[in-house]
């Protein structure tokens, strides 16, 4: 019987590609305002992908440090497991 099993590095990889087209997000709002569209170049100025990058990169920031602690609990317990089935063996 073949298990299926959760690949949390794919879902990693998914995070921080959001993280970065997040990042990326803000360096094209950034070019689109030095352009003259949607907002100044001033401090402080919101522009049209401002929320939209933002959320992207606190939702994607939190999934990332949210599944990398889930991936760290999930290889101490079954280390742990897998020890004790050892143990049990001899």
């Amino acid at each position: 019987m073949t298990e299926k099993h959760f690949s949390f590095a794919k879902l990693v990889v998914v995070m921080v590609v959001c993280f970065l087209v997040g990042v990326g997000l803000c360096g094209l709002d950034f070019a689109l305002a030095a352009r003259g569209l949607g907002k100044s170049t001033e401090e402080f100025s919101v522009g049209p992908l401002d929320a939209v990058s933002l959320v992207v990169m606190v939702l994607s920031a939190a999934g990332l440090v949210l599944s990398l602690a889930v991936w760290l609990l999930t290889a101490i317990f079954r280390s742990i497991v897998r020890k004790n089935d050892n143990d049990g063996q001899q």
